[in-house]
């Protein structure tokens, strides 16, 4: 086109110079006379000046094609910005009508909104749909289960999303509302994060925070019963791993006292924020359970965030690519009111938190040292595990327990199975405020274990029954069908029951069995462990308990000769 175009030019060009010369003779003359003559004025030179101009443009217009050539030129300028002043015009009517509200994965009120999503009808009858096994953010089953009859746990459930980068549209109190997923490839290894976006046909921010109100509600009560597990993720964020049921506080079996104690000195915290505000004092707590490995320090953890309704929050120090300053963030980046759990704090460190650590061989060939410091790299299957946690020193991390950065209102609990090795530093008041021990099960423990192991439960009635089908129903679930072809038949789920014991009869199984257990000598987690060996054996269990002991006890001392 523009070949063509510049040929009609020259052409044009070619007649105007063509007309121009056929008008030097008589024409041209008598112009020269008339401005030789002395009644001649400066206005006869003007149509003749112009000539050429006019000349050149009628020569243009008579050219066949070009006027579509033009139109052609008018319309490629215009229509781009018809579309550009389209886009601003749209894009400026949705900024003032409607409200937009963004949503980043790893924020928890993306869960809140997904859960609300997934009870809402017009999210159910959606057409473009993306099939997904994964569970909800309560961790409990996919938004919409289909299974045959609910007892193949072994089989993968899936449900129904709505797909990324469409839009889907609702009602919501009478005003329209556009939701919109997408993902995108971010973060340091390229992982894939969801991204949510509303919007609210609205003028101001009410309707939204009733949105937001109505789905913190809905997401509260499709975890009520539950505790969220977080954990950090590559990109050191926050992450809702799982949720996990809440354990009563009476299935823990410690000697008396001790959980109770526990419980009410964080539940006397919680409620004390105006205390520690008017004496200065920085609002937080932190708790270190030590003793021998099985004892049940991190059960109680768990029961104890059951009991005060705070989601757990769990940092491991020995994780690759956590540094100081990483580990500063994460605690800054922690809820108001929480649970974080340091577990195994003696084995996270080779240097500086232990104090009867060796001092690592110096390096005969060190590295060069460089100034440059990137992003945290995948850490390298050659590299041993002390210089992954190496990253994480002393100081960085009693900075971020107490420091100016740190968060207040949160529960810190710390496990170690080497109390005495601990610096104390990081034992001290301020840091750890309450220091408890954790024993190997005396007789009272292994007698209560046996008892609560064999106790009988009471049958509910069919109301009861119904009562907690209705209130484990939080809207994920859908009517239930079999996704496998064929279909199988239904397994048979055998009820494990035992013989009914008298209150008499269990005590003295009971004393039995805790009088062959020698004080102080077994974790409660091998007591357990024996007694699942007789789950529908009372009596088994108490007879060969003293056999069993035994058995344990000479394999402890072939295990201390053979490491001697």
């Amino acid at each position: 086109m523009e070949g063509s175009l510049s040929d009609l030019l020259v052409l044009a060009l070619s007649k105007v110079l063509g007309s121009s010369a056929m008008d030097t003779s008589p024409n041209a003359t008598s112009f020269h006379q008339n401005m030789g003559s002395p009644n001649a004025t400066s206005t006869s030179t003007s149509p003749s000046s112009s000539l050429p101009i006019s000349g050149f443009f009628a020569s243009l217009l008579s050219i066949p094609g070009l006027l579509d050539y033009a139109k052609l030129l008018l319309m490629g300028s215009v229509i781009p910005f018809i579309q550009q002043a389209f886009a601003w015009a749209q894009a400026r009517a949705i900024s003032t009508l409607f409200l937009t509200a963004c949503f980043q994965e790893e924020d928890p009120a993306y869960d809140w909104m997904m859960v609300w999503l997934a009870q809402h009808p017009a999210w159910r009858r959606a057409r473009d749909v993306e099939v997904s096994t994964r569970t909800v953010p309560d961790g409990s089953s996919p938004r919409y289960c289909f299974d045959d009859d609910g007892t193949d746990s072994s089989s993968r459930k899936f449900s129904y999303l709505p797909s990324p980068k469409n839009e889907h549209w609702m009602w919501y109190k009478g005003r329209y509302v556009s939701v919109c997923r997408s993902k995108d490839s971010t973060g340091l290894w390229g992982r894939q994060e969801e991204t949510l976006v509303i919007r609210i046909l609205t003028w101001d921010h009410t309707l939204l925070n009733e949105l937001l109100c109505e789905a913190r509600a809905k997401y509260k009560s499709a975890q009520s019963g539950q505790i969220g597990i977080y954990a950090s993720d590559g990109d050191n964020d926050w992450r809702h791993i799982a949720s996990r049921p809440k354990r009563p506080l009476k299935s823990i079996v410690l000697e008396p006292g001790v959980k109770e104690d526990l419980l009410e000195d964080a539940q006397e915290f919680l409620e004390s924020k105006e205390w520690y505000n008017d004496r200065g004092i920085p609002f937080r707590r932190g708790y270190l359970l030590y003793g021998a490995p099985g004892t049940g320090k991190t059960s109680l953890i768990q029961s104890i965030a059951g009991e005060l309704g705070l989601d757990v929050y769990i940092l491991t120090l020995s994780r690759s690519g956590l540094d100081d300053t990483v580990l500063s963030g994460l605690i800054a980046d922690m809820p108001e009111k929480c649970i974080a759990i340091m577990e195994d704090i003696d084995a996270a460190f080779t240097q500086g938190v232990n104090r009867d650590a060796p001092n690592p061989a110096p390096n005969p060939n060190p590295a060069p040292a460089t100034s440059v410091e990137g992003p945290p790299q995948p850490p390298d299957q050659n590299q041993s595990s002390k210089d992954v946690a190496s990253k994480v020193t002393l100081s960085g991390l009693l900075n971020a327990i107490d420091g100016v950065g740190a968060q207040e209102g949160r529960i810190l609990f710390a496990t170690t199975n080497k109390y005495h090795t601990l610096d104390a530093a990081l034992c001290r008041p301020g840091r750890m405020d309450k220091h408890v021990e954790f024993k190997l099960a005396s007789r009272y423990q292994a007698r209560e274990l046996y008892r609560k192991f064999y106790e009988q439960r009471k049958k509910p009635t069919a109301k009861a029954v119904e009562e907690e089908r209705w209130e484990k129903d939080s809207g994920f679930e859908e009517k239930l069908v079999d996704v496998s072809s064929p279909p199988s038949p239904a397994r048979k789920v055998k009820k494990l029951e035992g013989p009914e014991l008298s209150a008499e009869e269990l005590d003295g199984l009971a004393t039995q069995f805790a009088d062959a257990i020698m004080g102080r000598e077994h974790s409660m987690a091998s007591l357990q462990g024996y007694l699942m060996q007789y789950k529908t054996k009372p009596h088994d269990a108490s007879a060969n308990v003293a056999q069993w002991v035994q058995q344990e006890r000479e394999n402890r001392e072939k295990k201390e000769t053979s490491g001697s």
